[in-house]
């Protein structure tokens, strides 16, 4: 047994030249990614390799998900942390998709080159929805970016030198060396691997300083205003990196159209669109980036499966309202508030936890595939 001696030194002395107590050694600057990172990761590979399966049907739907989950985080960054409600995020990303139509169409750009001029060619018209609208709150900044996308509908997608007119712009998906993305599969994981990048992008975004001036805009003006934060520089600054991500995500829908048309991003489409990309980040998570890819995944792949279907494609709106209004008033975080339940749950009591996953996804897979044999 070894016993430690305190040695004390007089004044002027020198230290002891050897320390008996070894100092603990830590190591700094090295996170252990948590249990619930790690459930995530492989939830979000999971639902990745859903359309493999199905083939080429699978891997549009794919597309079309991912590019709505893409659009759906422009509504995360302006309404879940600003608070602000913007009903012209589909406008956004129109205004996305013809800056990449006339550059890859009419300048020759490649892809790669189009896909940053989406973003910023949304800037100024982000610039000026934020100065009209800056000092506007709930149901009257709701309205105001409503009458903006009618507007821009009436004028800027009509304007045949930017739109092509009626024909539009056909764009090619990009080549690079022997991939060719032209294929469903290979433009699927195009897609995949962008909003993965996008989703650490705007996760990282809550906890950078401006994020945390947006949730504290969100939370209280006044007390932010107190704590020295420029409220209407926040609400500017996320009105504009809203209109930046969409713009990405009408870059992708572009390629994803190949043919893009004014009459797309026009009344009454633009609009509903709109409402569609709120809807889905309300269901999937308002506030956390992961919510609009899961939104995007409950909602646009079941309106694309049952779009062939006149008669159950009628009740998709009805079952989309109905699910907003109940996570609304008894969960505000949407699904992911109920994964994380779900999660607890199964930690805590696994049976039940993993006996009611499994009864979801038998009664939502069983009700689909029901669906679609009856028709």
């Amino acid at each position: 047994m070894s016993v430690d001696i305190a040695v004390e030194t007089p004044t002027g002395s020198a230290p002891p030249t050897e320390e008996l107590v070894a100092p603990p050694t830590t190591t700094r600057g090295i996170r252990r990614p948590t249990s619930a990172q790690i459930f995530g990761i492989a939830s979000l590979a999971a639902i990745s390799i859903l359309p493999v399966p199905f083939g080429d049907f699978g891997y549009f739907i794919g597309q079309y998900a991912i590019i709505y989950a893409i659009l759906g985080l422009s509504v995360v960054v302006v309404t879940g942390y600003a608070g602000l409600i913007s009903l012209m995020p589909y406008s956004f990303a129109g205004i996305g998709a013809m800056a990449t139509g006339v550059a890859m169409a009419s300048w020759g750009w490649p892809f790669w080159l189009a896909i940053p001029f989406a973003a910023v060619a949304t800037v100024p018209f982000a610039l000026v929805v934020g100065v009209t609208s800056v000092r506007l709150k709930g149901l009257y900044l709701a309205i105001a970016t409503l009458t903006i996308s009618n507007a821009l509908g009436e004028t800027f997608f009509t304007w045949e030198a930017i739109t092509g007119g009626d024909s539009g712009h056909f764009v090619d998906r990009p080549v690079v060396g022997p991939v060719d993305f032209g294929g469903d599969l290979a433009f699927y994981l195009l897609c995949l691997g962008a909003v993965f990048v996008l989703l650490f992008m705007v996760e990282g975004l809550r906890t950078s300083r401006i994020g945390r001036a947006m949730l504290a805009v969100r939370d209280n003006e006044l007390e932010a205003q107190a704590l020295g934060i420029n409220v209407a520089k926040t609400k500017l600054v996320a009105f504009v990196l809203s209109g930046m991500i969409a713009g990405l995500g009408g870059a992708f829908l572009a390629q994803l159209l190949i043919s893009v048309t004014p009459n797309a991003f026009q009344s009454p489409f633009a609009e509903a669109s709109s409402l569609l990309l709120v809807t889905l980040v309300a269901i999937g998570g308002m506030d956390r980036a992961i919510g609009a890819f899961v939104g995007a995944i409950a909602l646009v792949v079941q309106q694309q499966i049952f779009n062939g279907f006149e008669f159950f494609f009628a009740f998709v709106g009805i079952y989309a309202a109905l699910t907003l209004i109940a996570f609304l008033l008894f969960r505000p975080g949407g699904l992911v508030q109920v994964g994380k339940i779900l999660g607890h749950l199964t930690r805590t009591r696994p049976v039940l936890g993993i006996s009611i996953i499994l009864i979801i996804l038998v009664v939502n897979v069983g009700g689909a595939w029901l669906i679609l044999s009856l028709s």
